[in-house]
């Protein structure tokens, strides 16, 4: 604005003649002004935008927690091996309550039956014989007393494991630690009832892992398609 003033006094020196000259600057005067109220509002939209921003940012990451929440009696078994006949074919249809509740009975030695399970289905592609299912037992309970006895699963031989249904958000982060840890940037990473955790180094503390910002935070590279306000 300085710029506008220093060249209406130039005009008004040279011209020696200020009542001839002075519509040109009442004109630029007030296009000052509007140039002032158009940057105001400029700043208060931008502003507004920011506050919407921040608003869908909270309200998105309460409905990914309610998402996580509503799978909290649910879990995924991998790497399960379908039953076959006497031929090698499988055995159609899958009956993934029966895979289900031979791993808990016999594997785990945690003792459900079928009415346990609200309901259990195959999940992804067959792989090698080997299928992923995902159940939801009817109860909280039920599913912690299978998860937490999941590490008796250590070892076996189809290297079937458990896992908490997690929502995309959280699959998302997970595979970004994985990555991680393969680079040797992080010791460990586990998740408890749907919260992931990380240790940096075996000795550190366990620290909580929501968003991407925080993978950043351990070394995690931006990703293609990351934006840079997410999370």
């Amino acid at each position: 604005m300085g710029l506008i003033e220093t060249k209406q006094t130039h005009i008004i020196e040279k011209s020696g003649a200020p009542e001839r000259i002075q519509p040109y600057i009442d004109t630029i005067t007030q296009n000052k002004d509007a140039l002032i109220l158009q940057e105001a509002e400029l700043k208060k939209q931008s502003d507004e935008i920011k506050s919407l921003k921040s608003k869908l940012v909270k309200v998105e990451s309460r409905i990914e927690e309610q998402e996580q929440y509503s799978r909290r009696t649910s879990l995924r078994f991998h790497n399960v091996p379908v039953p076959t006949d006497d031929n090698g074919a499988i055995i159609t249809p899958i009956d993934t309550d029966d895979l289900v509740l031979r791993i808990c009975n016999k594997k785990l030695q945690v003792k459900l039956n079928i009415f346990d399970i609200g309901r259990s289905h195959p999940i992804g592609e067959m792989k090698d014989g080997k299928i992923s299912i995902i159940v939801r037992f009817l109860s909280y309970r039920q599913r912690n007393m299978v998860f937490s006895n999941k590490k008796k699963l250590k070892n076996n031989p189809d290297k079937i494991f458990i896992a908490e249904n997690l929502t995309k958000h959280r699959y998302d982060l997970i595979n970004r630690l994985n990555t991680l840890r393969t680079k040797e940037k992080i010791h460990s990473f586990w998740t408890h009832d749907g919260t992931i955790l990380v240790k940096k180094t075996d000795v550190s503390s366990p620290k909580k892992i929501k968003s991407r910002q925080d993978i950043y935070k351990l070394g995690g590279e931006v990703l293609e398609g990351d934006s840079q306000g997410e999370d």
